[in-house]
C-alpha cells in the first residue's frame, strides 16, 4: 500500500517575506514539501525581471523553484535581503511568467 500525499497549492498564496522568522517559516515548508515529494525542486531557468541600461543588459533571478507534482502548480521563491523584502510567487498553471520587460 503506497501512501499518497495531497497537495496545499489551492490553500496557499504568494506572500511577501518581511522578517526573518517568517523567511525561516518559509524555506522550512518548502524544504518539507521536497522531502515528501509533493514539491520539487527545480533549476531557476528564466529572470523575474530585467532591463537594459545604457551599458549593459541586467537580470534578476529568484533563488528557488518549486513545482507541485499533484497539481503542476510552479511555486518561486526570492530570498530576502534585508532591508529589502523577499516573495513567495504562485504559478496555478504551472507556467512562469515574467515581469515586464524594463528600458532604461
Amino acid at each position: 500500500m503506497t501512501q499518497e500525499f495531497e497537495c496545499e497549492c489551492l490553500n496557499r498564496y504568494p506572500a511577501e517575506i518581511n522578517s526573518v522568522a517568517f523567511f525561516n517559516e518559509v524555506k522550512a515548508f518548502f524544504e518539507k514539501q521536497v522531502s515528501l515529494g509533493i514539491f520539487e525542486d527545480m533549476p531557476v531557468t528564466k529572470p523575474y525581471y530585467r532591463w537594459k541600461t545604457k551599458d549593459r543588459d541586467v537580470e534578476w533571478y529568484a533563488d528557488k523553484w518549486y513545482v507541485c507534482s499533484s497539481c503542476g502548480c510552479l511555486w518561486e521563491l526570492q530570498y530576502p535581503e534585508f532591508p529589502a523584502k523577499g516573495v513567495v510567487r504562485k504559478f496555478v498553471d504551472g507556467q512562469f511568467k515574467e515581469e515586464e520587460y524594463h528600458s532604461e
